[in-house]
């Protein structure tokens, strides 16, 4: 059964027929009900299956950070499936089976918003991440910097996304990871305070918990 709210001229939702109508980005959007698919898929098909596969454990868990640092990349798409069309275009690398993510191709964030200068980031005490990056530019003082530090063999990661402002300088994202010899990989990128801009991220390296 489908529920039209707004009248005969707005949308629906559920199932009428063989239409199925739902809301999504602000969208009404109607579409035909699947068919079972007879064709076999093709070798472009098959070679895109397997690098959302590949992408997917990676990704799931900097989902936060996507819903912000990608959000706008994919028309009528949440941020976290704009990131995974991202990666599987221009960060998966190696042939199938054996795909892989590059740690230094990969982003946290992606628009045209000014991706800074002089971006560093190291290791300090107290288990913490310095990042600092040039206070001069062409941005708003109170854009906000976004911060990850990525334990990828781990499968945890360490972020904040409104670290501190831009404006600053500077800022000090604590990381809850301890174990001695973890490798932790470390990105830097920019939001608009209204989080409706931000730019390319940066990869920073990576840093070795101590012994």
């Amino acid at each position: 059964m489908a529920v039209i709210k707004k009248g005969i001229l707005g949308g629906f939702k559920g199932k009428a027929g063989a239409v199925i109508g739902y809301h999504l980005m602000e969208q009404d959007i109607m579409r035909g009900v699947a068919n079972d698919r007879t064709k076999p898929y093709t070798k472009g098909e098959v070679l895109n299956q397997a690098k959302f596969g590949s992408t997917q454990p990676w990704l799931q868990p900097l989902t936060a950070v996507f819903r912000i640092g990608f959000a706008g990349y994919k028309p009528n798409s949440h941020g976290f499936n704009g990131a995974k069309s991202f990666y599987a275009n221009h960060v998966v690398a190696g042939l199938k089976p054996f795909h892989y993510i590059d740690p230094a191709l990969a982003c946290i964030s992606h628009g045209n918003l000014f991706a800074g200068t002089e971006l560093k980031a190291e290791l300090i005490e107290g288990n913490q991440i310095l990042y600092t990056w040039k206070k001069e530019g062409p941005f708003e003082y109170n854009d906000r910097a976004m911060a990850v530090a990525y334990d990828i063999n781990g499968k945890h990661a360490d972020f904040d996304t409104g670290l501190s402002m831009r404006g600053t300088g500077k800022g000090i994202l604590q990381m809850s990871v301890h174990r001695p010899g973890t490798e932790v990989h470390l990105y830097l990128g920019f939001v608009t305070d209204d989080r409706k801009e931000r730019s390319i991220s940066q990869y920073l390296g990576m840093v070795k918990i101590p012994e």
